[in-house]
């Protein structure tokens, strides 16, 4: 069974190789009824997205993927990239949020830059910061590579940007429990993403161990939700993460963290061959995993919880298979009707259950 729901996204307005529209489009051609666009450090894309969710009768709630650095948790430097996908916060208190960490993301990378040339490193800090390319370390490392100075990714992060000297200019966006706490003041959930993956130069695979360090610290800290089903993982880390959620109390998330790029254009070549770019995630009987982190978010609760309501989806067939589209629900005879394109929905009301399909109760 396909997912409907896809809260892991991106797009042009970060490191996504398509654009709101073209990817809105993907989504719907899927089968996805509830998203969310999660750029990178970034809330472009959220206005449109909403306005194209409407066009297609789907739901949208706003997203963000922050990227944070640990703070010795689990043993981990500032060195090391951690990620949390923001979901269902007010968009201009993000903004002005996000605006401040990149003034202060910038004023750390032009020191870090200046450091290097005065270290005898001959990049060229005019051409490296023009026109604002520049908002990451990833990017300086890749300077450093294209002037001979490592060969790849890993070499120039571990050879020189991650050694002692340079490391603390890796402390240029939020730690973790920062992260965290800018979210919640812009009245979003967080969701651990990836929980398996971090960044230092390229990704890197945590442990079991690790990951069951981070829950027992997160639960502290007051994360929502983590990412349970994430398209790169095995059945066995899937396994795993299920159980991890059940015993911590995190919300189930699901995501693809879909980016639409050419192998050949990431970053990590290694990463790059084992991407699978989905924009679903197929596992039997998940709506029913991830429905209590959909119920919370305020863009699609009134769709799954409505007073003595009780809703369950079942995929009947493809994208584009019903004539019909009405996102709304009213009354008529008594009876609640809503229909929603692609999707059969099973209403509960006292004793008496009623099916609605194609525009008629069946049963």
């Amino acid at each position: 069974m396909r997912s409907n729901i896809n809260l892991h996204i991106h797009t042009t307005h970060s490191d996504g190789g398509k654009t709101v529209a073209e990817v809105v489009e993907r989504l719907w051609q899927a089968g996805i009824q509830y998203f969310s666009i999660t750029d990178h450090d970034e809330v472009e894309g959220n206005i449109e997205a909403t306005e194209l969710a409407k066009v297609h009768g789907m739901k949208y709630c706003n997203g963000v993927e922050l990227s944070c650095c640990f703070d010795g948790e689990a043993g981990l430097d500032e060195s090391y990239v951690f990620h949390i996908v923001g979901l269902d916060f007010d968009l201009a208190k993000m903004e002005t949020e996000l605006q401040r960490i990149l003034s202060n993301k910038e004023e750390k990378l032009v020191k870090l830059a200046k450091q290097l040339v005065s270290d005898g490193y001959g990049i060229d800090i005019n051409h490296l910061f023009r026109d604002g390319q520049v908002n990451a370390r990833k990017n300086i490392a890749q300077e450093l590579i294209s002037k001979g100075y490592a060969k790849n990714m890993d070499e120039a992060f571990e050879k020189i940007l991650n050694t002692d000297r340079y490391r603390p200019y890796a402390r240029n966006v939020p730690t973790i429990k920062e992260g965290l706490e800018i979210i919640k003041r812009c009245g979003g959930v967080t969701v651990w993403a990836h929980p398996f993956g971090v960044a230092r130069g390229g990704k890197k695979d945590l442990t079991e161990k690790q990951v069951t360090e981070l829950a027992k610290i997160f639960t502290s800290y007051g994360f929502d939700g983590v990412e349970v089903y994430y398209q790169h993982y095995s059945t066995a880390q899937i396994k795993f993460l299920e159980a991890l959620a059940d015993k911590y109390n995190f919300w189930k998330s699901v995501g693809t963290d879909y980016h639409g790029v050419p192998p050949e254009k990431m970053y990590d070549p290694e990463y790059a061959a084992k991407l699978r770019e989905q924009m679903y995630f197929e596992k039997d009987g998940i709506e029913d995993d991830v429905i209590t982190i959909v119920k919370y978010l305020k863009p699609f609760a009134k769709f799954f919880d409505a007073d003595n309501w009780h809703i369950k989806i079942r995929e009947i067939g493809s994208p584009g298979s019903k004539s019909w589209q009405n996102d709304s629900l009213e009354l008529k005879n008594g009876c609640l009707q809503y229909f929603i394109h692609d999707f059969e929905l099973y209403f509960q009301c006292c004793a008496h259950t009623y099916v609605f399909g194609t525009g008629y109760v069946v049963g």
